[in-house]
């Protein structure tokens, strides 16, 4: 057994005091938390939820002028296999997929299938009346297809580019018809289309 050391009385002390004092700096960080909360929580994106879920915004300068780049990029390509761009869905949607089947946008070519969404995005806006806008959210900010005064939104952007970047072949005709097939039934009146 080994024998307990003895303390004096100003070791005794100098550790009630030592805790008091811990306690005390220790209860004057809790009660400044507890004050300074409320603005914490306002300031803060991630401990509660703005007031304003989602913003919808018309396109910047800078998106249009990116997204035609795009289109020309799309353009530019399909020139290359002797087509062209035509805003008739068909023809288009047949111009995408042989890109993909050429070869002329690689799978891990994410510009390029991005490039093609926003194609494809036009012809969904054309089909659809839809128009594109900016839509922000917590996840960030994307380009998107919105139908006037509802909640209906597409992301045109990144519809080829999901899937063929990880090795899906569904045809690009094929994504565009449940696109708007589904989309449609959506759309007000969509119910009896």
């Amino acid at each position: 057994m080994i024998a307990q050391l003895s303390t004096s009385w100003s070791d005794r002390q100098l550790t009630i005091c030592g805790n008091r004092f811990v306690i005390t700096v220790l209860t004057g960080l809790m009660l400044s938390m507890i004050t300074l909360t409320p603005s914490w929580a306002q300031s803060s994106s991630w401990q509660q939820p703005s007031a304003i879920e989602q913003r919808i915004e018309p396109l910047s300068a800078i998106d249009r002028q990116f997204m035609a780049n795009q289109r020309a990029d799309v353009e530019r390509r399909a020139n290359a296999l002797g087509r062209q761009l035509s805003g008739n869905a068909s023809r288009d949607l047949d111009t995408l997929q042989r890109l993909l089947d050429t070869g002329s946008v690689g799978r891990d070519d994410l510009l390029g299938l991005q490039a093609m969404g926003v194609v494809l995005g036009d012809l969904l806006s054309k089909e659809l009346r839809m128009e594109w806008v900016v839509y922000r959210d917590r996840a960030g900010r994307s380009r998107a297809l919105h139908y006037p005064n509802t909640d209906v939104y597409l992301f045109p952007v990144t519809m080829i580019s999901r899937r063929y970047s990880v090795g899906a072949d569904k045809p690009v005709a094929e994504i565009f018809s449940e696109v708007t097939a589904d989309t449609a039934k959506r759309l007000p009146g969509g119910k009896w289309r």
